[in-house]
């Protein structure tokens, strides 16, 4: 590739990179400097296995103690990785029993694991087999001296590689790693998550054509759009640059209005809260000017740990998250898995049609062992907060009505323990499902809020598996009959004189927020980074011109008709 090219993948961090490509790419690593014995690979394979649980530890504490809880935990699950016995064993079945090396056994029996995790078919579990890979290239490279990324970039560059590890990417001085463009990875992997974090433009996904970018060729990344463009002319550079110090000085001007309240031109107030899964994200959204959290995802605290949590981890997860954002409302999702998410502690079985299947609330009602711990945990967090309770993946009001059950259930265990509590806690469902909105009136009734999840929304009003492909094209949004369901579930949960929130992709979308507003939408969350563009967004809006842009937009035939008018 040394002609202009623009070739294209996943958005995974914004943000726009100039520069030399360094093309990193680490291969099996045979074993070097074998010894005659095993005994003395074994040694060394030990040995190089613990300079590596301390590389680790070192730097989870560095993370720790500035604050960076999210970032922290990466590196906490990394070593546990790295110190399941699993692994250890079949590295040292490898050298005893095959006479291996202790660097290629290590290699070969990560392998392995990490080919178990990607043969599951689930996103999740396929990023976490980036991190195996990356615990075991630290391994090798301690018993090889082979060099690391950091050894390799020692000016700055855009990185290119098929895959990233986390501590690749935190390996690094900030100032070298301009970007990154990977051939492999996702938007759940823990280099995608640190690069959102610390502001390193990447771009993933990007198949492997990325891979036959020659070293030092000029690269512009807008990790934005997922593009990058190889040997960009002069003018397309000067394009870029310009683009650059506009996100640059904008980022700066949003900055300066994070105090402003959210309220439209004509002074009705549209409640801005956050997407949260961790306490790192929620200080981000206070950073931000969040008014509290909208969505607080509760399952990580699930996904990197062969047990359940117990409702003492749950109580200190909540309570940190709201530490964070003291005196505001805190919406918290219970557990929400099944369809593309598993548990490694509660395995799911096979099925046919898995989103359509046994997921979300409909997994806590069956399961109360598991969500009656958590609801504990959310009453008693509610002690000293303003912790509200939303159940995912309602299609009935039956299944709110199993759920307030438990509730109380929950109330009357606390109480006769003498636990604090939450007086009058607030139980709302998400609006995922078209049946959901078509009973809206009926929830609106025994519901306290509705938050409506667009995501699941699109992909069950149109049939369409927004992980698929093939047929991405039909995953819109902005279809006129996922917005009908929208002002449907709006106009029933404010005749019973509940509060509506937006909590999908949707509600972080600038484009779409006066639209929202027009729809009857009374709170937007969203993640962090999407906070002050939302905020713009509101300012900008007046109630009566969104009434009348929400009443054409329903009108339309279909999703590219409500993009024109979205302009």
């Amino acid at each position: 590739m040394n002609v202009h090219q623009i070739i294209h993948g996943l958005a995974a961090a914004p943000g726009i990179a100039i520069g030399p490509a360094l093309i990193f790419d680490p291969v099996a690593v045979a074993d070097i400097a074998a010894s005659a014995s095993s005994e003395a690979e074994v040694a060394r394979l030990d040995a190089a296995i613990a300079e590596v649980d301390l590389a680790i530890s070192a730097l989870e504490e560095h993370l720790r103690d500035a604050g960076k809880v999210e970032e922290a935990e990466i590196f906490d699950a990394h070593r546990m990785l790295l110190g399941d016995p699993s692994l250890r064993d079949r590295a040292l079945a490898l050298i005893v029993d095959d006479g291996m090396g202790a660097a290629q056994a290590i290699g070969v029996a990560g392998e392995e694991h990490a080919a178990e995790m990607l043969s599951l078919d689930d996103e999740y579990l396929s990023a976490r087999a980036v991190d195996v890979r990356d615990v075991v290239g630290q391994v090798q490279r301690r018993l090889t001296g082979v060099a690391g990324l950091a050894e390799r970039l020692l000016t700055p560059a855009v990185v290119v590689a098929r895959d990233l590890g986390p501590s690749d990417v935190m390996s690094v001085p900030r100032d070298r790693l301009l970007g990154f463009a990977l051939g492999g990875g996702g938007l759940t992997a823990h280099s995608t998550i640190l690069a959102r974090a610390l502001g390193i433009p990447a771009v993933v996904g990007l198949g492997e054509q990325v891979l036959g970018i020659a070293d030092h060729t000029l690269l512009a990344l807008d990790g934005a759009t997922g593009s990058v463009q190889i040997d960009p002319p002069a003018e397309e550079m000067t394009r870029l640059r310009e683009a650059r110090a506009a996100l640059d000085a904008r980022a700066l001007a949003l900055r300066a209005d994070v105090g402003l309240p959210s309220v439209t031109r004509d002074g009705r107030q549209i409640a801005l809260v956050a997407n949260a899964a961790t306490p790192t994200e929620a200080r981000a959204a206070r950073e931000w000017g969040a008014a509290g959290v909208g969505l607080l995802r509760t399952e990580l605290l699930f996904l990197e740990r062969p047990d359940l949590p117990d409702e003492a981890e749950q109580l200190a997860l909540y309570a940190a998250v709201a530490a964070e954002l003291p005196n505001t409302p805190i919406t918290v999702r219970t557990l929400d898995v099944g369809g593309d998410k598993h548990l490694p502690a509660f395995p799911l079985p096979h099925e046919q049609n898995p989103f359509l299947g046994w997921r979300g609330l409909r997994i806590g009602l069956s399961r109360p062992d598991i969500l009656l711990p958590q609801l504990r945990a959310l009453l008693r967090a509610g002690a000293s907060a303003d912790i509200r309770i939303m159940l995912p993946m309602v299609s009935t009001v039956d299944e709110l009505r199993q759920a307030r059950a438990l509730l109380e259930q929950a109330k009357t265990q606390l109480t006769a323990e003498g636990l604090a509590q939450s007086a009058s806690p607030q139980l709302g469902v998400m609006i995922e499902v078209p049946a959901a909105a078509l009973n809206a009136d009926v929830l609106a009734r025994e519901a306290d809020f509705f938050s409506i999840g667009t995501n699941d929304l699109t992909q069950y009003t149109l049939a369409c598996d927004r992980g698929n492909a093939t047929i991405a094209d039909l995953y819109q949004p902005l279809d006129p009959a996922v917005l009908r369901l929208i002002a449907m579930a709006c106009e029933a949960a404010h005749r019973h004189g509940r509060h509506v929130a937006v909590c999908g992709e949707l509600g972080g979308d600038p484009v779409a927020t006066a639209l929202l507003i027009g729809l009857g939408v009374d709170e937007l969350s969203c993640g962090a980074s999407s906070l002050p563009l939302v905020r713009a967004a509101i300012r900008a809006a007046d109630s009566d011109e969104c009434t009348i842009l929400a009443q054409r937009a329903l009108a339309c035939a279909n999703a590219a008709e409500v993009r024109a008018l979205l302009g």
